[in-house]
């Protein structure tokens, strides 16, 4: 039961803002009762809620270990940086080389979920991450990190833009709000669980005969190894092939979406909806919001273990319980 009228990528954006879309939200052919319409959303909501909220923990791990690494196991002579033989100016581009990465390839990352079905793109995508963040346990001078680091951005770019595009063939734009600001704000247990890995991951330096950095970046990419069998197995399409959803439910989702609403369609990209797009000033005060954000969240985040360290309060350790209470800088 697709809609006829398809939208790509950019106009999931506008539709996802517009207010003015909402009123078609109660523009239904059937009456559903309340306990029918709460549990048809309980579905809906464990996975792309749910799932992709137990991803995104993972996805900002992955991405900002790199910082708590600085650290590890310093006292001991085991330091990445000393192993690795790199020095600050390396360092520095091993650190914004995933950016650069992640800038490069996050459009083309989220409109590939248009062409093939997201579970599968999904899986793709979270399986090449973390593999990428375990290959990094392997790495032996600055251009193996250099490489590892581009790979992990790449893997990783477009995940969070493409979770957005997919909730959006689901929700109505009433229902989209709350649902990105929880998958967003789970993201923030990541800083906390991040620390306290560090912390206990560096207790196994030498163990094997590997320091503790390379334990490190090994244990925490093998959850999204593991997370993106029950992407590719369980995560549902589209509504109407979703298997977890009865005709009755399949029913009640698609006619509650907008006619803005992206369908499962395959198309051709449309260019029209990107000119619109970028007519709306939401597009720009966003945008420098996001800037902000990133200068003084990211940025902060991936210097703050050393520099709680370099205070000369603690031990590297301790530092890194200590950057626990950052919650959210890495977010």
């Amino acid at each position: 039961m697709a809609t006829d009228k398809e939208t790509s990528f950019p106009a999931t954006l506008a539709y996802i803002a517009d207010p003015s879309s909402n009123q078609e939200d109660l523009a239904t052919s059937q009456e559903y009762d309340a306990a029918f319409e709460k549990r048809v959303l309980r579905k809906v909501d464990f996975w792309l809620v749910g799932f992709y909220s137990l991803v995104y923990v993972f996805r900002v791990i992955d991405s900002s270990n790199y910082s708590n690494a600085a650290i590890i196991n310093l006292e001991s002579g085991d330091g990445i940086k000393k192993q690795l033989h790199l020095n600050p100016n390396q360092w520095a581009w091993t650190l914004s080389i995933f950016s650069y990465s992640y800038l490069v390839f996050e459009p083309s990352n989220t409109l590939l979920l248009k062409k093939f079905r997201p579970s599968r793109w999904m899986f793709v995508l979270i399986l090449s991450w973390g593999i990428c963040a375990c290959s990094v346990a392997a790495v032996k001078n600055f251009t193996g990190m250099m490489i590892a680091r581009f790979a992990i951005g790449m893997a990783e770019a477009g995940f969070y833009p493409a979770v957005l595009y997919h909730m959006s063939f689901w929700y109505k734009p009433s229902e989209m709000p709350w649902r990105i600001a929880l998958f967003y704000s789970v993201g923030q247990i990541s800083s906390a669980l991040s620390g306290l890995l560090a912390y206990l991951i560096g207790f196994m330096n030498r163990l094997g005969g590997m320091p503790g950095w390379r334990w490190l970046f090994l244990l925490e990419g093998l959850p999204a190894i593991i997370l993106a069998v029950p992407a590719l197995f369980g995560l549902p399409d589209y509504p109407q092939t979703a298997k977890m959803l009865t005709p009755e439910e399949r029913t009640f989702i698609l006619e509650g979406l907008s006619s803005s609403a992206p369908s499962g369609v395959k198309g051709n990209w449309d260019f029209a909806s990107l000119k619109e797009l970028f007519k709306d000033p939401t597009v720009y005060t966003f945008s420098f919001y996001w800037i902000g954000h990133g200068i003084g969240g990211f940025g902060v985040g991936y210097a703050l273990p050393t520099v709680i360290y370099e205070l000369g309060f603690t031990t590297t350790s301790l530092s890194q319980l200590m950057n626990i209470v950052s919650l959210g800088e890495d977010c």
